[in-house]
Formats: structure tokens, C-alpha cells, sequence
């Protein structure tokens, strides 16, 4: 704009002229309607995903959901209906069913809002293991406070994903006992059952697992009369007394085959990574459709000690990780994410919240601890997995509409550098003055970008991989793609050259100047009206879809006709933007620029379109 103004000023325009010239056009270079059309397509994105489940609790992450490649979840309430059931009460050792259930219930902690009611309406709230198992267990006639009020518990550590148990320290006639609820084959590989009985025992863990139900055991130790004693600093898991195991089946979602199926589709993988049992974790997986092999499913302990490149290498197979912990879980993320994958983390406890910060999308179940809630980008009110697959498909959206809106008003930021600066070099009056400038740029222009927030469903954006991946390519090399910079750079570029080149022919061929600066000014602030119809898609044909059935853009579009046209028609305006009214056979020339426009536009994307697809 210095150079339009020096320039303008040898050529023998006034300063006040060239000084208000200039300024519009470093004003018009700066779509001002960006900012405010990116607030309204994130927020309308946001306000979807709310209405489908998720709440998004930062703004930015709802365009970050649409780059996700590679979804990191837990089993339990997302793939599974998290309606735990209690299916087996499995006594050993001479304990009897309901001996081995009063020792689970001792570590269970539980609040129940209405004891008063049957066991089958309670509202409680806790882990959900022990939800299930306080709720079984009184449907059996044992009720957890009686049997609570029945022992003398000294000391409790409740469960942990790191020791995958909980232990109460309890008094027994004079004499301490530890009890131990918890992950079974830990229990058993630290009970003093002989190896025969240890593999007896972990083969029919192992079976119950495969057969998709969730295996928990029960084990004590007695401690004598131990004066002092402390859980956090005197425990020793030696010689247990395991006691026997209790399992529960929790249903896989209906629909979540349907759901994998769909993100599959999408390019996205999909990894349970998970607390439980590897049995357990394959059930599932094979149930949802997930690939499971001697591949593709490990313990978290089997990748411990592999190399930082071993670990990266052994991922891109695993569809199931079993047995982690919340390091595990930070260091398959990081892995992945050194490894070029965008990566979403679930997650709903309190060990679970550095992985979810660290994830590029942290995702937490809504019956999860606050921390977890807390440190997430999207909350899951219903703890599905089908609404994480529905905000990665809104956040394609919102990601697909920012570039329709980029690509909508960068395409003419250099119209008035180069009408103007050609002018000026082929010694021509200025075909637009400041205020038209400014009225095409805050007026016109602004309505249809704002409209854009609307689109929905047009381009099919769930059916497609990924776009970019981090660390193949820089986010603004990933945003500006080959098709975006030619419809910006060649399309505009072509369309203010064939502005300029009519606003000379016109001039020469002796048309009065001022009729001529009109056409142009009509034009100018006309034709990317009607390039938004074709900018609904940058991929499809305008054929092949209603350019008519986004209303708000409809809207927006008549709103700028009805701008444009009070700036040619209005006497007021006219004389405050110095134009004069246009005959019918000159509109005709104005819609037929637009028309021309649509086609460049078009022709752009069949250049582009087998890339695309």
C-alpha cells in the first residue's frame, strides 16, 4: 500500500486521495470478518457436540478433534454399558460364597442415597466394581454396612491403578488381618499356593477372562498382633491366602461395533488400553470388532523394558494394551505422538488426569472424578464411545468450514491492490474510491462468511482419512492445502486481473467514467456472492449439490445483493459513495463476472478433486 500511495502521489493524484486509497486498501487486505465468522463456526460446532453428548470445556479443541488419528480408550463404559453384573461366586481354600463375598465388601466404598428403598433402585455412588457388587450382594441378603459394622476395620488403601488391589487392615478375635480385593493373578503369583496350584488357578482366571467377564479375587494374610502397623509403609504382599474369585459380566454396547466400524472408517485406530486382564480386554475387542491376534494384544509389563524405537515400532500393531498403569498410559501416548499420531485419551480418575493433559485431546467420562473433568478438553456425559466418534466427525466439520471461510474472503484481498495499483501504473483514474472499498469489505463480504458456520454433512468428511499428520508437515502448510492456495492465489488473482482488464476496456472504448467505476464497484462487491454457493464445497461439484439449502447462507448472500444494491440505487448513498444507478443491461454483465467466477472456481476443484478423494 506505500508503493500504491508514492506511486499514486508521482502520478499526480492528491494526497488526501492516495492517503485514504491506501489505508482502505491496508484495511481491505485484513479480512475483517474472519474472526468473527471462526467464533460463530467453533461455537455452532460446540453447541452440536453438546446436543450429541460432549461438552467441550476448551474452544480450540473442538477444531483439534477433527486431525484425531488415533483414539487411546478404556473398555468399561465406553465400549461396554458399564451395567456390571454379578456373574460368579468362585470359594477356595474352604471358604464359602458368603464368607468370600463379606471379605470383598469389607474394601468396598460405596455411598448409597437411599438405603431405604430395594436394592434394585439404590442411587450410589463409587468405583463401579464395587457399585456392582454391594448391589448383588444385597440382593444375596448380605448388605454391606451390616457387614462393615460387623468388623473391626483399622485401616484401609483403596483400590489403585498402580497395585490393581484394595486392602483393609481388619481385627479378628485379638488378631490383625489384611484383606485383599482386587486383580487376581497379582493375588495369586503372591499367595503361598504351590506352582501347580498357581497355574490351576491362573488358567481358570485366564478362561473366565476370555469369555468376556471381568475376574476379581480375594485374599488375606495374617499379621498377628502387629502393634504400629501401617498400609502404606509396612505392607508386604508375601504369602497370601487366596480365597477365591468373584467375576462379572459387563455388556458390550450394541452399537459400538457399529461405531469402530465408522471410526475405522475414518482412518482413525482405535486401542483399548485398559486396567484389565488381557482376556478380558480381547473379549471385548473381538466383540467390537477391533483385530485381535498374538499381535496385536499385550500386558503392559511385555513392552516395559523395549527400547524407546522398539516401543514406537510395537504399537503400530497393538489394538490392546492390558494391565496399565497411568505411566503406561503417558508413555504410549508420548510414543505415539513422537510417531506423528494425533491422539485422543480417555480416561475418568484421578491417576488418570497427566495422560489426558498430555493427550492432544483429553477426553473424560463424565461420571469421572473432577481432576479428570477438570484437566479435559471434552467431557462425555454419557461415558459412550459413539460420542467420541461424534465429535471427531464435528470437528471435521468445523475444521471443513474454516477453510471454506479462509478460502471465501482471502480470495480477494488482492482485488484492490491490484484495480487500483494498475490504474494507477497505466496512468487511469481510480476505479474505487476508499468508502466503496470499506463498504464491500465490512458489509458485503462479512454476512455469507458467518453463514458458513451452518454447513453440515456436504462434503462427507467422516469417510476420510485424516488430512494431516504432526510433524509431517507444519499446521499452516496442513490448513493452506495445494487446492486452497490455487483457488486463493491463481482464482483471485485471475479474477482481479479480468477486473481490471474490463475496467480499462470499458474506459477506452469510451463508456462515461463514472458508470464505468460503478460496473467495477458493482462487480467487486458482487461477485464472491456468488462464489459462495461453489465455496459450500471444496471438493464436490456445485451439480451435484443444492447451492440453496444452507438458509443462513441464502440469507447472508441477500443481505449482501440488498447492500449492494442500496449502494447503487439509494440516492444517499450514492452520493456518499459516488456511484450512479446501473442499467438492466449492465446488472446482466455483473451476474455474468459472477457466473465466470463459479466456473473458475469449479474448475479448480476437478483439477484438484482425485487428490481429494
Amino acid at each position: 500500500t506505500a508503493l500504491v500511495f508514492f506511486v499514486g502521489i508521482v502520478s499526480g493524484h492528491s494526497y488526501l486521495a492516495m492517503f485514504l486509497t491506501s489505508v482502505a486498501i491496508a484495511v481491505s487486505a485484513i479480512p475483517e470478518g474472519l474472526p468473527v465468522a471462526l467464533t460463530v463456526i467453533l461455537a455452532v460446532g460446540v453447541e452440536r457436540m453438546a446436543k450429541r453428548g460432549g461438552v467441550v470445556r476448551k474452544l480450540i479443541a473442538a477444531e483439534a478433534l477433527g486431525d484425531v488419528t488415533v483414539i487411546l480408550t478404556d473398555k468399561t463404559g465406553t465400549l461396554t454399558k458399564a451395567a456390571m453384573e454379578l456373574s460368579d461366586v468362585l470359594p477356595m481354600g474352604g471358604t464359602d460364597e458368603n464368607e468370600l463375598i463379606k471379605r470383598a465388601l469389607i474394601n468396598a466404598s460405596v455411598l448409597i442415597e437411599n438405603k431405604e428403598d430395594a436394592p434394585t433402585t439404590w442411587r450410589m455412588s463409587g468405583p463401579l466394581m464395587e457399585v456392582a457388587l454391594v448391589r448383588s450382594a444385597a440382593l444375596r441378603g448380605i448388605y454391606a454396612d451390616h457387614v462393615k459394622k460387623g468388623t473391626h476395620v483399622d485401616q484401609t488403601l483403596p483400590f489403585s491403578s498402580v497395585t490393581k488391589f484394595s486392602v483393609s487392615l481388619i481385627r479378628e478375635r485379638d488378631a490383625q488381618k489384611l484383606v485383599f480385593f482386587g486383580a487376581p493373578d497379582i493375588l495369586v503369583r503372591h499367595s503361598k499356593l504351590d506352582a501347580d496350584e498357581r497355574r490351576g488357578i491362573l488358567a481358570q482366571i485366564d478362561s473366565l477372562a476370555r469369555s468376556g467377564k471381568r475376574v476379581l479375587g480375594v485374599a488375606v494374610k495374617d499379621i498377628g498382633n502387629a502393634r504400629h502397623f501401617s498400609l502404606t509403609r509396612d505392607l508386604d504382599l508375601k504369602d497370601l491366602a487366596f480365597e477365591g474369585l468373584i467375576t462379572f459380566r459387563d455388556p458390550v454396547r450394541p452399537e459400538a461395533r457399529d461405531v469402530v466400524r465408522r471410526v475405522e472408517r475414518a482412518g482413525i485406530r482405535t486401542i483399548i488400553v485398559t486396567g484389565d486382564h488381557i482376556g478380558t480386554a480381547q473379549t471385548v475387542a473381538r466383540e467390537v470388532g477391533l483385530p485381535v491376534g498374538p499381535d496385536s494384544a499385550v500386558e503392559a509389563s511385555e513392552l516395559a523394558g523395549l527400547s524407546d524405537e522398539r516401543f514406537a515400532e510395537r504399537l503400530s500393531s497393538l489394538s490392546v494394551i492390558a494391565r496399565v498403569s497411568p505411566l503406561d498410559k503417558v508413555r504410549i501416548l508420548k510414543a505415539l505422538q513422537k510417531s506423528g499420531e494425533i491422539v485422543a485419551m480417555t480416561g475418568d480418575g484421578v491417576n488418570d488426569a497427566p495422560s489426558i493433559k498430555e493427550a492432544d485431546v483429553g477426553i473424560a467420562m463424565g461420571s469421572g472424578t473432577e481432576v479428570a473433568r477438570d484437566v479435559a478438553d471434552l467431557v462425555l456425559l454419557d461415558d459412550n464411545f459413539e460420542t467420541i466418534a461424534a465429535a471427531v466427525d464435528e470437528g471435521r466439520e468445523i475444521m471443513g468450514n474454516i477453510r471454506k471461510v479462509i478460502v471465501y474472503l482471502f480470495s480477494t484481498v488482492m482485488d484492490e491492490l491490484i484495480l487500483i495499483g494498475g490504474a494507477i501504473v497505466l496512468g487511469l483514474a481510480l476505479p474505487l474510491n476508499a468508502l466503496q472499498i470499506l463498504w464491500v469489505n465490512f458489509f458485503s463480504d462479512s454476512f455469507p462468511a458467518v453463514a458458513f458456520a451452518f454447513e453440515k454433512g456436504i462434503d462427507g468428511l467422516s469417510r476420510r482419512a485424516p488430512r494431516t499428520r504432526r510433524g509431517a508437515r507444519s499446521e499452516a502448510t496442513a490448513l493452506f492445502d495445494p487446492l486452497m492456495r490455487f483457488l486463493i492465489l491463481v482464482v483471485g488473482l485471475s479474477t482481479s486481473s479480468l477486473l481490471l482488464a474490463l475496467y480499462v476496456a470499458l474506459l477506452y472504448s469510451g463508456y462515461e467514467e463514472n458508470l464505468v467505476r460503478t460496473f467495477i464497484f458493482a462487480c467487486f462487491g458482487s461477485y464472491t456472492l456468488f462464489v459462495a454457493f461453489s465455496v459450500r464445497s471444496l471438493e464436490k461439484s456445485i451439480f451435484t449439490y443444492s447451492p440453496f439449502s444452507n438458509m443462513y447462507l441464502v440469507g447472508g448472500v441477500g443481505i449482501g445483493i440488498a447492500l449492494m444494491a442500496a449502494a447503487i440505487y439509494v440516492p444517499f448513498l450514492q452520493s456518499l459513495l459516488g456511484t450512479i444507478a446501473l442499467p438492466p443491461l449492465w446488472i446482466l454483465a455483473v451476474i455474468l463476472v459472477g457466473i465466470l467466477n463459479i466456473m473458475a472456481i469449479e474448475i479448480g476443484k476437478w483439477i484438484f478433486r482425485g487428490r481429494l478423494l
